[in-house]
């Protein structure tokens, strides 16, 4: 009898060695970027996040540009692992902002669609008691036999092994840097301690070359420097005009 185990999520990590000394100055000013930010938009369960509250640039912050380059040189080894050729894409930072989660806070479930990687970087993590792990879910449960009976409503399954896992936990770890695709559903436990949890997220797309050749895009996106941007003089005029003719 043989049983293989075939499409395995492949998450990225990587314990930066420098980030102790660069762990000062992020959470300084990771904590003045959120004091500008104004209220906060969300409920008080849920972790401050700066795409939210309109910090998602900070690849552009030069007190970021340590860890966006950290971020730039370990998607390459990422990419390089999965197997694709780096010769024939192009890696862009899409967007990136830093996230505080305080006692009792989360992140809900959710994924990034409109991005091929992601990355979180754990800035500042509470020493003692559980932080909050972020948890990344089987969205396809390729080995489900009667869709939902996984979830374990029904207690199916005598035991969880590599076959009937719906979910991954990783733990924060200071100073580590994760990547994973984009793609996948994740979510962010409680912090259940009196102290922030800090990160930072980074969301990347991949393209192909400007320099490649042409039928190379059927699933590769083209370069952006090939996009032409279709002009919107009025959106509210041509709403108006659509409304007249249905009227």
């Amino acid at each position: 009898m043989a049983v293989e185990s075939w499409f395995p999520l492949a998450i990225y990590y990587e314990d930066l060695p420098e980030s102790a000394s660069h762990k000062e100055t992020l959470v300084k000013h990771i904590h003045a970027l959120r004091a500008s930010s104004g209220e906060q938009r969300t409920t008080e369960s849920s972790s401050w996040t700066g795409d939210i509250h309109g910090v998602d640039r900070i690849h552009h912050d030069p007190v970021f540009d340590w860890l966006t380059d950290q971020v730039g040189a370990h998607v390459l080894r990422y990419l390089t692992i999965l197997g694709h050729d780096l010769d024939k894409m192009d890696v862009h930072i899409q967007r990136s902002w830093p996230v505080i989660g305080r006692k009792g806070q989360v992140v809900s479930p959710h994924a990034h669609n409109t991005a091929h990687v992601s990355s979180v970087y754990y800035v500042s993590i509470p020493s003692d008691g559980d932080p909050g792990g972020t948890t990344f879910f089987n969205d396809h449960c390729p080995n489900e036999i009667s869709h939902g009976i996984s979830t374990g409503m029904t207690g199916s399954y005598f035991e969880r092994n590599a076959f009937n896992y719906n979910s991954a936990q990783y733990s924060p770890v200071e100073g580590r840097l994760v990547l994973f695709p984009a793609k996948l559903t994740h979510s962010v436990e409680p912090n259940l301690t009196d102290e922030d949890r800090i990160s930072v997220s980074f969301d990347l797309i991949v393209t192909s070359r400007e320099d490649q050749v042409r039928g190379s895009h059927e699933f590769l996106m083209p370069s952006p420097s090939q996009w032409k941007k279709v002009p919107i003089a009025d959106g509210e005029a041509i709403r108006k005009s659509f409304s007249q003719q249905e009227a």
